[in-house]
């Protein structure tokens, strides 16, 4: 049994009704943060990307760490 299939299965419980329906949120983040959501846009708009604001920020996350390390370095000699 894959992940896909485990969140398909536990997606009734999130859901307006079930029994786990305030973490809804928190589920749909978990979803759509590991598989691209199945939408499509539907009429006349601008150009859709596959990349989401999520996963944009996932990498600018990814990127800060070394900065915050150095910055955290430099900051613990200075004051030595």
């Amino acid at each position: 049994m894959g992940l896909q299939s485990f969140l398909e299965k536990s997606r009734k419980h999130f859901e307006k009704g079930g029994k786990y329906h305030l973490l809804y949120p928190i589920f749909e983040m978990v979803d759509t943060f590991l598989y691209t959501p199945g939408e499509t846009t539907k009429g006349f708009t601008h150009i859709r990307d596959g990349i989401e604001i999520k996963r944009i920020m996932t990498v600018v996350i990814i990127a800060l760490i070394p900065c915050v390390i150095m910055g955290l370095y430099n900051t613990g000699l200075q004051t030595n």
